[in-house]
């Protein structure tokens, strides 16, 4: 077993991924719709592409590396290709047609609690009373951020015409990830994390291929005028918020515990709100409030000191 890495580090490398990440509903957003919210490419064409593009990215490694890994080990790295990787990004996808992206931001942090819960039940994992302090904490910032402190009723009233199918497909994907990061962190600690993410996304590449056959994306590529800006928000999502991050992401499980690991998707809404802000959203007292409360909920999961193992 890898030896953990220093706080800083740690909490560095959670920054950088809730950054890369904070900024992937805003690029599947640019991918379905036009700035006038007209479609542009199909939901699951979008997942199809941010799978193919991302494996191909990482298709020379899974080259070079994919004799190396163990016989028994690809089992698990098939199921963290489709559970990490292709079913939530359909379900992501397909959800932002009938969400708004802090919807979806907020019910991203469900992750980590699925990730405890899975750990417990599956994997027979222990946690203490601050973990699970934490994860109520950074789930509560959460809901700050989002609701603006005070609007949570009218983000779940009729008035916001909210899909429950919608957001069941947002709650699924957390379970997906949830089962994924245990599986990283159970199965597979002793394979390179580059490995992993680069032969996980070329086992689930042919799924892709097969899902592209006959689509409409070089019409829509060709002949739309808002299909090249799609397109290439598409590439960005698959090389640096699918591809890059998968490899940064698997070693981040091996340094820590999948509980800290996962507490990322708390962090994201802290920069999607910055995304927000820059395309002229309001950053307000609340947004401040609930980033510090996630914050803080990161803390008292991962621990200010490192436990003995």
């Amino acid at each position: 077993m890898q030896k953990e890495k220093p706080i800083w580090v740690i909490y560095g490398v959670l920054l950088l991924l809730a950054f890369i990440w904070g900024t992937s509903f805003i690029l599947m957003k640019l991918a379905l719709f036009n700035w006038i919210e007209q479609p542009v490419y199909a939901a699951m064409d979008v997942a199809a592409m941010r799978i193919l593009f991302a494996a191909i990215a990482l298709l020379p490694v899974a080259i070079m590396q994919f004799s190396k890994v163990p016989k028994d080990k690809l089992i698990w790295i098939l199921g963290v290709g489709a559970f990490g990787n292709l079913f939530p990004a359909y379900l992501f996808s397909s959800a932002q047609t009938e969400l708004a992206s802090g919807m979806t931001g907020m019910l991203n942090s469900l992750t980590p609690l699925f990730t405890l819960i899975i750990a417990i039940l599956l994997f027979k994992t222990t946690f203490s009373l601050r973990q699970l302090a934490g994860l109520l904490l950074g789930f509560i910032g959460a809901i700050i951020l989002i609701s603006d402190g005070g609007n949570i009723l009218q983000v779940f009233s009729s008035e916001a015409d909210i899909s429950i199918i919608a957001c069941g497909k947002v709650a699924l994907a957390t379970v997906f990830y949830g089962l994924s990061v245990n599986i990283l962190k159970n199965k597979l600690g002793e394979v390179n994390a580059t490995a992993i993410a680069a032969i996980a996304l070329s086992m689930v590449m042919p799924v892709a291929i097969i899902a592209l056959i006959g689509s409409d994306v070089p019409d829509v590529l060709v002949n739309n005028p808002h299909g090249v800006t799609g397109m290439i928000s598409v590439l960005v999502l698959a090389v640096i918020g699918t591809a890059s991050a998968l490899v940064i992401f698997n070693a981040l499980i091996k340094w820590t515990d999948a509980l800290t690991a996962s507490s990322v998707t708390y962090v994201i809404p802290v920069f999607a709100a910055m995304w927000g802000w820059i395309v002229g959203e309001e950053i307000n007292e609340w947004h401040l409030l609930g980033g510090v409360v996630i914050l803080l909920g990161v803390a008292l999961v991962r621990g200010l000191k490192s436990e003995k193992k």
